[in-house]
């Protein structure tokens, strides 16, 4: 049986600044576009973590978004546009496989509760967990995503050894069940995501961080530019589960 076509096409980021002669001259020797670049290769992590960012971010916009768009002009057309390979949002209600059946790995409205993370974790380890011919397969989640401000109500529900809020002295089945790992890029402050590390997504690296210094010989201008290539996309929406998210 033929699978989904996955196509992931790598970006180009990019950044140029010029100087003029008289101002590199008449400046402290190197000094002004040293100053005015240092924080270029600095800022390229930061780059990387908000282009991956928006794989969840904007993983559930109806009307799909262009980080999900890899077609490469010229040379591959992405069939599923700015949507997933199966013609889906990322995270959505109803991603097909190949024999009828449909799956969901979003839910729109689900804040982080001791409760809520149960049935979860019980929907992706017992309902998602089918290939594209609707074979069981073993699928358990091993993280558990989160913003900053949600750091205190994760470690509640994770690692407290009894019930959190019980009287009744029961045990926490969720404790130390998953990983917690909190990510400053994530936009909406309750979304949260159920996963697997390392499963699901591809992160590309094509290109490393080249930044070069030239002058342009007819107006003895100076330029300083910085250039890197690097993509991604998701390549089983399975591996994970997003709650609360934007959807446009």
């Amino acid at each position: 049986m033929e699978s989904y076509t996955i196509v992931v096409k790598n970006r180009t980021f990019a950044s140029l600044v010029g100087f003029s002669y008289e101002s590199v001259k008449d400046a402290k020797k190197g000094s002004l576009m040293a100053n005015s670049v240092a924080s270029w290769s600095r800022n390229v992590p930061t780059t990387k973590e908000k282009f991956y960012a928006k794989f969840f971010n904007k993983g559930a916009y109806s009307a799909d978004h262009s980080v999900f768009n890899n077609t490469i002009t010229g040379v591959i057309t992405d069939a599923s546009g700015a949507l997933g390979y199966d013609g889906k949002a990322f995270f959505a209600t109803d991603h097909p496989d190949r024999v009828g059946n449909t799956y969901s790995n979003f839910s729109a409205s689900n804040s982080l509760t001791h409760a809520n993370l149960a049935s979860t974790y019980l929907t992706y380890t017992s309902t998602n967990n089918r290939d594209e011919r609707g074979e069981i397969f073993d699928l358990t989640p091993d993280v558990l995503l989160i913003p900053k401000a949600m750091k205190f109500t994760a470690a509640a529900i994770l690692n407290s050894t009894l019930l959190p809020g019980s009287m009744d002295n029961d045990t926490n089945v969720l404790s130390s069940i998953i990983e917690p790992m909190e990510w400053a890029y994530l936009d909406d402050a309750d979304s949260w995501f159920l996963g697997k590390k390392k499963m699901g997504l591809m992160a590309t690296d094509r290109e490393d961080v080249n930044i070069d210094v030239f002058r342009d010989d007819v107006n003895l201008d100076y330029y300083v530019k910085i250039f890197c290539r690097f993509g991604g996309g998701y390549t089983n929406f399975r591996y994970w589960y997003g709650s609360n998210l934007s959807t446009s």
